[in-house]
């Protein structure tokens, strides 16, 4: 019995002096392991990033508020905007947009097709659009204008001004009153490029 005391002390003794043994060899650094590591990290950070962008770039999304854009969009549709393509072109015929009508921040977004682009003359008469003097060809089947509204005069635009409509005409509030006017490029959002869903 003494003995199997005995032998229990020197094993803890012993263990108690492998712990305080500083001349014992040092684990090496497995830097192999950090370099991946690190590596992981990095490209979750950059996948991260690059989503972002993404979304931010090409995912920001505007409603279709009403009936103003029939038959394209419909009321309450869900419409993602590109907002990156227009800091490295201008809007140009055809492209549908979304802005804030007038500079006004508390408005939501309003999405109507540009028509006029910024030095064009375009007038409305009987029914149809004149766009520097000759009749603007659309590719899409729209009835006649009842209401011409400011452009029933030919109108030249400035610089930074654009000219937009509903497609659906007859019921759109647009360029053509003074409650939207011209818009500038400050106010466009970005150009409509797919209804959400797909």
């Amino acid at each position: 019995m003494f003995n199997s005391i005995n032998r229990f002390f020197s094993r803890l003794f012993r263990k108690r002096n492998d712990g305080l043994n500083f001349n014992r060899r040092r684990k090496k650094v497995d830097f192999g392991k950090i370099r991946y590591i690190l590596v992981f990290v990095l490209e979750l950070m950059a996948v991260i990033a690059l989503a972002y962008g993404v979304v931010i770039a090409f995912g920001k999304q505007v409603e279709c508020s009403n009936s103003s854009m029939e038959p394209t969009y419909k009321t309450s549709d869900k419409l993602l905007v590109n907002t990156i393509t227009y800091k490295l072109s201008s809007p140009e015929n055809g492209d549908i947009i979304a802005f804030k009508p007038k500079s006004n921040v508390n408005a939501s977004y309003s999405v109507k097709r540009v028509i006029a682009v910024p030095g064009d003359t375009i007038y409305i008469n009987n029914g149809r659009i004149y766009l520097n003097d000759e009749l603007y060809k659309e590719n899409l089947d729209v009835e006649r204008i009842e209401n011409a509204g400011i452009a029933a005069t030919p109108i030249t635009l400035l610089d930074d001004q654009y000219f937009v409509l509903g497609d659906n005409r007859n019921s759109s509030e647009d360029s053509r009153f003074e409650s939207v006017g011209f818009v500038s490029s400050e106010d466009i959002l970005g150009k409509i490029w797919m209804k959400y869903p797909f």
